[in-house]
């Protein structure tokens, strides 16, 4: 309780989005705090805790020390499909491992948390990047297939592996969700030294898609509906490939429409109509129709550190905990690390049923985790073990 009392001490009046990201201590705590950027939201500071495993944003300033800093180099290069911004994080002048953090599927800014100053400050260089159309890089983020999403990540990390502050042998990627299906592709491209996934999906995104729709009726106790909004996108998939003419679809969507269990389908979010606008087929088409396996089978030598939450509603965790086992051994990788958390959702953080917003209060992350990082990229070399809390 006294953990509680201290954090709740720190409540105060505004976000503190304007501390810098670091090593912090409160009330005699350590805590690494870090910016996040979301669109629409706005900017706020959120913060890990590794003796209490809390997390969330941070709204105080009161009782705050920072304790160590970490360094910004903001970099822009020009890409086919555009400009694309990102930034190196460091503590010192020495080159160092470093990872880039790949993006989930979300409007994010390069400002990813306290994750940043978490592997900063245990001497672990990042590089993070503004998701296409959002902050200052170009594009669309939500017509860009993991694929794409691959290619601005190679050339990342091929514009960054003669930066002073980067060990060239020692670069490695992280990647949340949606970025678990870029990652692979990145690894069969390139020569990384590490793979960290957390939540990743290993079936093809059109399964993916399947599950989250059968869950999301569930949770709304609609799932006697399910077959039929899951039919709903195999249709919009079809048509998206050239299988299925749009008229049909179309048929179908205005049916479906007029059903109270269409909201909780997930195509109202999708956002588009149907057929869709022309110029968004093909992106519409590399988002929803894709495929890691092959990607997967090619990964036969980069270490890997996979991390799942058994009550994920957003990815079915052990079947993709399982295909990437299988995938992987197949292609020869005989540096896999698989962990599944039990009472975890999609984000690692305690929940009671795994659905997002269903945390348990105050916010945690299960134990183990993020730690568990820091721990196997000891092991390999690429930094010291961590502290106990």
């Amino acid at each position: 309780m006294l953990i509680v009392a201290i954090w709740f001490s720190l409540i105060a009046q505004a976000y503190a989005s304007s501390l810098s990201p670091g090593w912090y201590t409160a009330s005699g705590r350590t805590i690494y705090v870090g910016v996040e950027h979301e669109l629409p939201e706005p900017a706020a500071n959120d913060f890990f805790d590794p003796a209490s495993l809390h997390t969330g944003v941070l709204r105080a300033t009161h009782d705050l020390w920072l304790r160590r800093s970490i360094f910004e180099q903001r970099h822009i290069i020009e890409t086919p499909q555009g400009r694309l911004a990102f930034s190196l994080y460091s503590a010192g002048e020495q080159a160092r491992a470093t990872v880039i953090l790949i993006h989930g599927n979300d409007p994010e800014a390069r400002e990813m948390g306290f994750i940043i100053p978490y592997f900063v400050c245990n001497q672990i260089n990042v590089i993070s990047y503004d998701q296409r159309g959002v902050g200052q890089s170009a594009g669309n983020w939500f017509l860009n297939g993991p694929d794409q999403r691959a290619d601005d990540v190679e050339r990342i990390y091929d514009a960054m592996r003669t930066n002073p502050h980067v060990d060239s042998r020692r670069i490695g990627v992280w990647a949340f969700s949606n970025g678990g299906w870029t990652a692979p592709a990145v690894a069969a491209q390139r020569s990384l030294a590490f793979m960290i996934l957390k939540s990743a999906p290993t079936e093809t995104l059109a399964q993916n898609i399947d599950y989250e729709v059968e869950q999301q009726m569930r949770r709304h106790g609609a799932q006697a509906a399910a077959p039929e909004a899951v039919a709903l996108w195999h249709a919009f998939e079809r048509s998206l490939d050239g299988g299925v003419p749009w008229d049909e679809t179309k048929r179908l969507y205005d049916r479906d429409a007029k059903q109270p269990w269409f909201k909780y389908s997930l195509m109202p979010d999708l956002g588009v109509s149907i057929p869709p606008p022309h110029a968004m087929i093909a992106g519409l088409r590399r988002f929803v129709t894709f495929d890691p396996t092959d990607a997967l089978l090619r990964v036969s030598s980069t270490p890997t550190l996979a991390l799942y939450g058994a009550l994920d509603r957003n990815v079915d965790a052990s079947d993709s905990a399982a295909h990437l086992r299988a995938y992987l051994s197949r292609a020869g990788n005989r540096d896999v690390t698989i962990r599944t958390f039990a009472r975890a959702g999609h984000q690692l953080i305690v929940s009671k049923s795994g659905y997002n917003g269903d945390a348990l209060q105050p916010q945690r992350f299960t134990r183990g985790y993020p730690q568990i990082m820091l721990t196997w990229l000891a092991q390999r070399g690429f930094t010291r073990a961590p502290k106990a809390p």
